[in-house]
């Protein structure tokens, strides 16, 4: 029997590396190629898709046809979708309000929290920074 993979949530700051050579793109790469080689199950949020096809949209080195082949690579790597439910976007409300962050920077750690693990980030100012400290699962890319 194989062993069951990994499972973390990332959010958009670390799918963005996927897509632009940035600081520390080569540890978001490690992430994506555990997912493609079965040893790591990410989830994500549904909103990343916009957030991420959003982003990259204004990187200055995207135009129409680049964004459209980033899109088509991302949908099929075929990553784990957290619903959107009461659950959830209830969860992601209240970290929000104690963390000081918007429900966008929520909604991934409310999921880590449902699936019992971490939500990784590489937004250190503002997510990392602001929900650590208090506890959620959190790491930074």
């Amino acid at each position: 029997m194989a062993a069951q993979a990994q499972v973390i949530v990332v959010d958009s700051s670390v799918v963005v590396k996927w897509f632009s050579g940035e600081e520390r793109t080569d540890k978001a790469l490690e992430i994506r190629d555990s997912h493609i080689s079965g040893n790591l199950a990410i989830w994500i949020t549904s909103n990343m898709y916009f957030e991420v096809v959003n982003a990259l949209r204004f990187k200055p080195d995207y135009n129409t046809k680049k964004l459209s082949r980033a899109i088509e690579y991302l949908l099929n790597l075929h990553l784990q979708t957290g619903p959107i439910d009461r659950k959830i976007l209830s969860r992601a409300g209240e970290i929000a309000y104690d963390c000081g962050v918007t429900i966008y920077d929520a909604a991934p750690v409310a999921l880590a929290e449902a699936k019992r693990t971490l939500c990784v980030t590489a937004d250190e100012d503002t997510q990392y920074a602001k929900l650590k400290p208090k506890g959620y699962p959190i790491r930074l890319l």
